[in-house]
């Protein structure tokens, strides 16, 4: 199994929707043999569409091979209805330099404003995640992304529960830091009452190295993803119901971190944590998230200039807000189709608007949001790296806002079944077809 980062050109722009355009792309492009963990446009240039991927490559006679051999992304299923609850799913991509949501937990207050709005809101670790803060709200589901892409796909189906008993992993080289983690095991146990005691410490080095993108996104990858996916069955053979892991990222200087802090450069991590937490969601279909350890031995603090940034420098393992968002993660059930889920699952159907940064419209969740039809509300004000907005895509579904309080006046409207069109001046004229 190898894990690398591709960038393919697909010529031409699509005559329908853009999901089918992309996923039959890839596949042609990708061949057999070779799963993509995550991918997004990241350009349109000329008469061809970039794309960025990280990919997993493997053998046929690989025991990962079956589980690798999905077809998610090549068949989107579709939804036929507006279920209740009313979810929301807000993404805020990992290693693309937000302007809200590009450090460590800052879009929190964002992420909660919109949850006020909806009757559930599912997100991913990344808007949560601040070191020993995560504050997310009571209605918040917390979903690794790759299970979230696959949830919105129509695969997988979300089972809230009570607890979680959460495994930790912990890559050889942050055996130095294997007290403090132990620190933040006992500490979750003791004051929030997590199920959390069982942790291993892989038996080789994954690898973890940082890299970075021709658009400037953050990515990366690991050496050795079998150690990981051997440290998680015995995790998972334990009886462990949701993964949680950290470990050193490789390739971060303190001029690289520094840059990050001031608001120059993406979180350098952002990208390798998602491929990690990727790979698990994936091949094992259960709750995960993870957390850098400190990269250098002796951090100079930056400046505190910058108040997003100041949760990174809070601890040391920065664990303790994976424990919490792991808590009580929503349960991934795998589904033969969106008419088998049972009652209290949350799937595709209950999905009642997607919110995106208006800059970041090339992932999954936007373009499945076009697939079937769900209004896509692009954030303008939260910037970012990348510049593929609706201005480039053309997609009829997207409803552009300049800010997260009054993408959340309208997540309301549409909860309530109130047309976004009847909220604006002047009202549109009937017509006869």
């Amino acid at each position: 199994m190898r894990i690398e980062n591709v960038v393919l050109r697909l010529p031409g722009r699509p005559t329908g929707r853009w999901l089918p355009f992309l996923a039959s792309g890839l596949a042609a492009e990708l061949g057999a043999g070779a799963f993509p963990l995550r991918y997004s446009i990241a350009s349109l240039t000329g008469g061809a569409v970039r794309v960025e991927a990280t990919v997993v490559r493997f053998a046929p006679d690989e025991p990962v091979a079956e589980l690798l051999a999905g077809g998610e992304i090549l068949v989107a299923r579709r939804r036929q209805r507006q279920a209740r609850p009313f979810a929301v799913v807000q993404i805020v991509p990992t290693g693309i330099g937000c302007e809200i949501g590009g450090f460590a937990g800052d879009a929190g207050p964002a992420t909660n404003l919109l949850a006020a709005a909806s009757d559930l809101l599912v997100t991913h670790p990344n808007a949560v995640n601040a070191s020993e803060l995560n504050e997310l709200a009571e209605n918040v589901l917390y979903v690794e992304g790759r299970s979230l892409d696959d949830f919105l796909l129509g695969y997988l189906a979300l089972d809230p529960v009570a607890a979680n008993r959460i495994g930790t992993f912990v890559d050889p080289t942050g055996s130095k830091h294997l007290d403090m983690v132990i620190h933040a095991l006992h500490a979750a146990q003791a004051v929030k009452g997590v199920d959390c005691e069982t942790y291993t410490v892989l038996d080789q080095e994954m690898g973890v190295e940082i890299a970075w993108s021709d658009s400037g996104c953050a990515v990366g990858t690991l050496r050795n993803p079998e150690t990981l996916v051997e440290g998680v069955q015995r995790l998972l053979a334990s009886g462990c119901d949701a993964i949680g892991g950290v470990s050193v990222i490789h390739g971060v200087s303190e001029e690289m971190f520094a840059r990050h802090q001031r608001g120059e450069i993406p979180n350098p991590s952002g990208g390798v944590e998602a491929i990690i937490t990727h790979l698990i969601s994936k091949l094992f279909r259960v709750p995960t998230a993870h957390a850098p350890l400190p990269y250098f031995q002796d951090l100079k603090k930056p400046d505190t200039a910058n108040p997003r940034g100041a949760a990174e420098l809070l601890s040391t393992p920065h664990y303790f807000c994976v424990l919490k968002g792991l808590h009580r993660a929503p349960r991934l059930r795998v589904l033969e189709s969106l008419e088998t889920a049972r009652p209290g699952w949350i799937t595709l159907e209950n999905v009642g608007a997607v919110v995106a940064p208006a800059s970041a419209l090339g992932g999954v969740p936007a373009l499945v949001a076009e697939w079937n039809g769900i209004p896509l509300i692009a954030v303008r004000e939260n910037a970012s790296v990348l510049n593929v907005g609706n201005d480039r895509l053309r997609m009829p579904n997207v409803i552009e806002v300049e800010s997260y309080p009054e993408a959340a006046g309208l997540v309301l409207a549409l909860r309530e079944g109130i047309a976004p069109a009847a909220l604006r001046r002047p009202l549109r004229v009937a017509q006869r077809i």
